[in-house]
């Protein structure tokens, strides 16, 4: 089976001449062929490739639709597909060749390596099968597999097919807004009231926030705690427990009872 990366314009090997013994020279490194040194600086994906398609620069873009277009062709014919999953118009959908795009970055970089390894089987043959139901899904909402030509996405009123009909005022204001967060002490008895002034690069005041109450700190209502078991094995069972106030003064302290009548603080000691 050929590669899809084979190039168009393979050199003509049988036609390079024969290395030829000029004896010892002043360098231990081995002669290369002029041709083959630029042979072995062309290995490895085209410079495009890994970039986004979208920012694929403008004198890449023929060579990369040529690219792509082998490997789609080579990836139908391999995987058997139909084109109710790539129809002979899927350059014509942008979510449909950025799917087979993404494949072919995918598919080169598991084979990189050249040496055994999980990849394929891991990464490439299972993304292969739910890439298909994706495309699946996409030439099916698209109608080109089902009239047999290709089928522009219709557009409704003035917006073009998939054109978000913004309201840019109420954009403009939501993207333009400033957030900013401030941590504020309650006060210990009464009302603090809090509101944010708006200033311009000259200190110019032009408006204030609605103000904010804040009062101090509620108080609970005594001091609640409840014990659970959290494991029971046999050899260490071991106990957790909640205390529910709204102080931060409190500590816990363990005591034991052999009949639950008379009790004593667990020694530091036994912990």
């Amino acid at each position: 089976m050929a590669s899809p990366w084979v190039e168009d314009d393979e050199p003509d090997w049988s036609e390079t001449a024969p290395l030829q013994d000029e004896g010892p020279t002043e360098t231990s490194l081995p002669y290369v062929d002029p041709e083959v040194a630029a042979e072995l600086a062309q290995e490895g994906p085209p410079v495009w490739m890994g970039t986004r398609w979208r920012e694929i620069e403008a004198e890449h873009q023929w060579q990369a639709w040529n690219h792509l277009r082998r490997w789609v062709d080579w990836f139908v014919a391999e995987y058997r597909l139909g084109t109710s999953i790539v129809p002979a118009c899927w350059y014509r959908h942008p979510d449909v060749t950025a799917e087979p795009y993404a494949a072919m970055c995918m598919e080169y970089k598991v084979w990189d390596e050249q040496a055994p390894g999980l990849g394929p089987m891991m990464m490439w043959h299972p993304h292969v099968e739910m890439m298909t139901a994706r495309l699946r899904r996409m030439v099916d909402e698209a109608g080109c597999a089902k009239i047999g030509r290709h089928k522009d996405p219709e557009a409704y009123g003035n917006r073009g097919a998939y054109e978000l009909d913004y309201d840019e005022s109420d954009w403009t204001r939501w993207a333009a807004t400033e957030r900013e967060e401030e941590l504020i002490e309650r006060p210990t008895e009464g009302v603090k009231y809090v509101r944010a002034k708006v200033v311009d690069s000259d200190g110019n005041v032009l408006g204030h926030s609605a103000p904010v109450g804040l009062r101090p700190v509620p108080n609970v209502v005594g001091v609640e705690a409840k014990v659970r078991v959290t494991s029971s094995t046999p050899a260490e069972p071991r106990m957790a427990v909640a205390v529910s106030s709204g102080r931060d003064d409190l500590g816990i302290e363990w005591e034991m009872s052999p009949d639950g009548a008379e009790w004593s603080t667990r020694p530091n000691d036994d912990r």
